[in-house]
């Protein structure tokens, strides 16, 4: 049976403030394809462009690049035929507290007898819920619904400092994936500039970002023929944790 495998590269937009003073929503979207390579080269010829003309372009960031270098790689997006776009909108007001605090409890130093409670932030459990929700949704549409025979599964996520969030993550999506779906799925962090499907990700979700978060639609129009999927996680929840 001849290998067939299935990438997915994902990126985030928004932070892990839970406050009036963060983000109001955070997104995680994947940018699918079977085909990595397809295209790809056009990105180079972008890049060795600029640099040939003065411009030190290292890697395409949507937040961080000029509008004309924007410009040029969101129409080079626009053009590939091989990616899909699948994205998990989250207002993060409606995440209930139990997905990003943890209580305990403390015994006090000056006094063995005295305990007090303490919260601490676990991010990663937020961000595993959300993660599973995006990439079910994906390796079912490929795998369940198009039934294109996926034998292997590459899951790459932006680099992730800490070693044991690295360990935590990793090992709840293989689990997750593994047993949903019966196939355990290669798992990497890398840096967003060393692969450009991992820069197609960032512009992909700079967009969709732009459009919730500010009502900005022109990047998002570039890709729009890419999105097969908005998700809103917690649309049907009126109340607001803060």
């Amino acid at each position: 049976m001849d290998k067939k495998t299935l990438f997915i590269f994902v990126d985030e937009s928004g932070n892990f403030d839970f406050s009036p003073n963060g983000t109001k929503h955070f997104i995680l979207t994947g940018v699918c394809t079977l085909n990595p390579l397809i295209g790809r080269d056009r990105f180079a010829l972008i890049k060795y462009d600029l640099l040939g003309n003065g411009k030190d372009v290292e890697s395409f960031h949507a937040t961080d690049d000029k509008q004309l270098v924007r410009n040029r790689v969101f129409a080079e997006i626009k053009g590939l035929t091989d990616i899909e776009v699948h994205s998990v909108i989250v207002d993060k007001r409606k995440v209930h507290p139990s997905l990003y605090l943890s209580s305990d409890r403390r015994i006090q130093p000056d006094d063995p007898n005295e305990w007090k409670a303490m919260t601490k932030r676990v991010e990663e459990r937020f961000y595993r819920y959300v993660c599973d929700t995006l990439l079910h949704y994906i390796v079912h549409q490929f795998i369940e619904c198009k039934k294109n025979g996926i034998t292997d599964i590459v899951i790459v996520l932006d680099k992730i400092s800490h070693a044991k969030k690295r360990e935590f993550v990793t090992k709840n999506i293989k689990r997750s994936i593994g047993n949903r779906f019966n196939l355990i799925p290669y798992i990497y962090f890398h840096q967003m500039k060393s692969d450009f499907n991992c820069q197609i990700c960032d512009y992909c979700c700079w967009a969709i970002f732009a459009k919730w978060s500010r009502n900005e639609t022109r990047p998002y129009d570039e890709i729009e023929s890419h999105i097969m999927s908005e998700f809103d996680l917690f649309e049907t929840e009126s109340i607001k944790y803060y």
